[in-house]
């Protein structure tokens, strides 16, 4: 899908498959609308924001306040980390390497929290949601071979449009591929948005076993495409 390119763009790695972008992005979505609509206004996904929460929480010297944000990005630093040791030291197979062995970590810790009731340990669950977005963020960086994000659209919405403008004025086709792959990217984490909103009200805590269950997804695709041997000179 979107094929474009030359070999090394194109190279066969199952991680970065527009498949698995889209489905990751889609559970992005549906984390910050849940800890939004469910976890008293919160947005777990990325840490800009109580980052200046904090600053302004010390300012005001409030400080019993700053550690509600404080814990989150200790959260997203601790994913980080964990991210990179289980990319340095997760062993190396052909049906089992280290995004893997992220996912698996993910889908453990949303499977445990979504038993968790609304307005009980809400501190908790926007840690433990902060804390997989980390783990996500960590290891999926790219989108057959280019930089991307899916628990946040910024980036990819700033790489969407340059692409497309470039598209346009330079009537550069690969450009507009490439475009295309990030707008897919977005729309899927603005449908994960939508689905995430319908789902809280309708099963609430529940909502995070979704995302485990399209993380396994997520998993199953890599495995299929790894065990696959590389018949063509495009990743799906």
């Amino acid at each position: 899908m979107f094929g474009c390119g030359t070999m090394d763009e194109n190279r066969q790695i199952a991680h970065e498959s527009l498949r698995v972008g889209v489905i990751l992005s889609a559970v992005g979505g549906i984390l910050e609308a849940h800890s939004f609509l469910f976890r008293d206004g919160v947005f777990a996904n990325a840490q800009t924001g109580n980052i200046a929460l904090m600053a302004l929480s010390i300012l005001n010297s409030n400080f019993e306040n700053s550690l509600k944000y404080t814990l989150p990005i200790v959260a997203f630093i601790a994913g980080v980390a964990l991210a990179e040791l289980i990319k340095n030291f997760a062993p190396t197979r052909k049906n089992f390497n280290w995004a893997l062995g992220i996912l698996m970590v993910e889908i453990a810790v949303l499977f445990l929290i979504g038993f968790i009731p609304k307005n009980c340990l809400n501190n908790v669950v926007t840690i433990s949601i902060s804390f997989v977005c980390s783990l996500q963020i960590s290891g999926f960086k790219r989108l057959r071979g280019l930089p991307y994000s899916t628990t946040m659209c910024t980036g990819d919405l700033k790489s969407a449009s340059a692409n497309m403008t470039n598209a346009v004025i330079n009537k550069d086709k690969n450009a507009a591929i490439i475009g295309l792959r990030y707008v897919l990217i977005v729309s899927s984490f603005f449908t994960g948005v939508l689905a995430g909103g319908v789902m809280t009200s309708l099963i609430g805590k529940h909502t995070l076993w979704t995302c485990s269950v399209l993380l396994a997804l997520a998993c199953v695709c890599i495995i299929i495409k790894n065990s696959k041997k590389p018949d063509k000179d495009q990743i799906v």
